[in-house]
């Protein structure tokens, strides 16, 4: 099996010469690296060229990375989190449905999924795809980022469907190979090292190995013929794979009309990056050879040559015609002009605006409301990017549930620790365990105020006259501009009512108010709880704690309410009209 998988391999990618062609092109064009693997000779070309090719020594506009990086800002803007919402489900349902959303963060927050979401972006940017691996490593969720140069399909079966066999070939540590793979402990010491085609022509001085790891999907629910194999020389473990879906969340930047592999960012402005280059060295040459001052001196003309120098006050004798002194234009015009247009036509294919490149607004655009249009504008181009890499965070989500119930099942406990803001919660699987037919996974991205100080202003400002916020909290957003933490402290009182009573709804346990509390709020929301909780069929022994809760409020209420005044008493003066605040129009009494 391992030399057939070997051989598969090898077969496959000797056909698609121009794949990996394009993916060595796409990582000189961005940023001239060389990420090894196994790519053979062509990669290998590109890579030495480098040191003998002086053309890449000469200076460039680097289009490509200009564009990639920008978009990689903005789709870092968001932070998405995983929101799951119940189908139908009684009370008990939606409290595990909140726990999953808590524990699902939980991990989110524990492996940096943002961050290599991004990541996985920017990688489809510049080689056309992104990806990330999903898997159980000692008995813990394991997220690994996936360079697309390991990931081979066979290109005639996934032309226009996807690919039922998926091969990874991984440059490994010989080592660290032997403790994932100890079954394999004989091959892994007698394999021949990675040899210097393997890694892009670069030399090393570690012992790596070439790993290959083979996922067949099933073809039926019913028919037991997928298989999850992993070779190392003529040695191979394997296991049946039962899953529908391989253990990665791709990420295409672009997705071709024909294939599995998408088109990054970087190939399609390769042409443009191409004619830049020309341009950019065509006047590098012509600087050198015209920048500088020319003296023209006649045939038989008696000058001292070593009198024309830089020294202030020379003087130089002459016989005949005196020597001439020009400075003929650098460049023409016209050219500096068509590298600008170049660079304008590839920010404008890819939708990027140049001046988002460098972060300036546009001369005139100053007001909180003309910067969120032109914000708005520049977001409608992306918004079907924006929607997939929401997407790609949900199939990270979904697949990171399937592993933890794996390592449930075979451990029986997975602990997550849910930071939420000020608190530390621990959230085991064995609470929640909910079904995927019980539950929808919907994504939310977090955005709150703009980016510019003075949009940022305006935003504060019409929070505040909307009255979703007070002065004072306008007034110490302008100084810390912390919304999250603001809603935190704004909500604290409904949160806590919330929470303890659903506390007494949903796990039975007694709650007593206190006159610090808000009394009425309080009595409001355990009133509409008590109505839900009749809804959902809570049963009557919860129930009897809101009832008892209401309770305490009216004893509460009835001593905290002062007295009637008695017959005859002295009325009080007239109440005076409060001042108004300017920084809430038209809310008298605002402070």
């Amino acid at each position: 099996m391992a030399s057939a998988i070997a051989g598969t391999v090898k077969f496959m990618m000797s056909h698609q010469n121009g794949h990996f062609e394009q993916l060595a092109i796409s990582t000189r064009l961005y940023g001239a690296a060389t990420p090894y693997n196994l790519l053979g000779t062509a990669f290998a070309r590109t890579s030495s060229a480098a040191s003998s090719n002086p053309s890449f020594q000469r200076i460039s506009y680097n289009l490509c990375s200009s564009v990639v990086d920008t978009l990689e800002s903005k789709m870092a803007k968001n932070k998405v989190i995983p929101t799951y919402v119940t189908n139908g489900g009684d009370w008990k349902a939606q409290k595990k449905a909140k726990d999953l959303t808590k524990f699902t963060q939980g991990l989110f927050y524990e492996h940096h999924v943002h961050e290599k979401t991004i990541e996985m972006f920017s990688d489809a940017a510049v080689w056309g795809d992104g990806f990330l691996h999903i898997f159980a490593a000692d008995d813990k969720l394991a997220i690994e980022k996936v360079m697309p140069h390991e990931m081979v399909v066979d290109h005639v079966e996934s032309a226009v469907s996807e690919p039922t066999t998926l091969h990874r070939v991984k440059i490994m540590d010989r080592h660290v190979a032997m403790v994932y793979f100890s079954d394999l402990k004989e091959q892994i010491e007698t394999v021949a090292p990675v040899n210097y085609q393997e890694i892009g022509g670069q030399a090393t001085a570690a012992d790596l190995i070439t790993v290959i790891e083979s996922w067949k999907l099933p073809s039926s629910p019913e028919a037991g013929d997928g298989l999850h194999a992993i070779s190392i020389g003529d040695g191979v473990i394997h296991e049946p794979y039962l899953k529908d879906y391989f253990p990665f969340v791709h990420f295409r930047y672009v997705k071709r009309k024909v294939g599995w592999y998408g088109q990054g960012a970087v190939e399609r402005l390769q042409n443009l990056q191409g004619e830049i280059n020309r341009c950019m060295i065509l006047k590098q040459r012509s600087l050198w050879m015209q920048g500088s001052f020319k003296v023209l001196l006649e045939n038989g003309s008696k000058v001292v040559t070593q009198h024309l120098n830089n020294e202030v006050g020379t003087l130089i004798h002459y016989t005949g015609t005196a020597p001439q002194y020009i400075t003929p234009p650098a460049t023409n015009p016209e050219l500096q002009q068509w590298i600008d247009s170049l660079i304008e036509k590839g920010y404008q294919q890819e939708g990027v605006s140049r001046l988002s490149t460098t972060g300036e607004a546009p001369l005139g655009v100053d007001s909180g409301k003309a910067l969120r249009t032109l914000t708005q504008i520049a977001d409608d181009r992306f918004m079907f990017m924006g929607q997939q890499l929401e997407q790609a965070s949900l199939e990270i989500a979904r697949q990171a549930i399937e592993v933890v119930k794996d390592i449930y099942e075979e451990k029986g406990s997975y602990p997550v620790t849910y930071n939420d803001h000020n608190f530390m919660e621990t959230i085991d699987w064995k609470d929640i365990d909910l079904d995927c037919d019980q539950y929808t996974l919907k994504a939310y991205p977090t955005n709150a105020l703009s980016d510019d100080i003075t949009g940022r202003l305006k935003d504060i400002q019409e929070m505040a006259q909307a009255g979703m916020i007070t002065p004072r909290t306008a007034k110490k957003l302008l100084d810390m501009p912390d919304v999250e933490m603001n809603e935190a402290l704004s909500n604290a009182s409904e949160n806590y009512l919330c929470k303890k009573i659903e506390e007494c709804l949903f796990d039975g346990k007694a709650f007593a108010i206190e006159p610090f509390n808000d009394i009425a709020l309080c009595k409001t929301l355990a009133l509409e709880y008590y109505n839900y909780g009749q809804y959902i069929g809570v049963p009557d022994s919860r129930l009897q704690l809101l009832r008892n809760l209401l309770s305490q409020i009216d004893d509460l209420t009835k001593v905290m309410t002062p007295p009637a005044p008695a017959p005859g008493a002295t009325p009080q003066a007239s109440p005076q009209a409060p001042p108004t605040n300017n920084l809430i129009q038209n809310v008298p009494g605002a402070q």
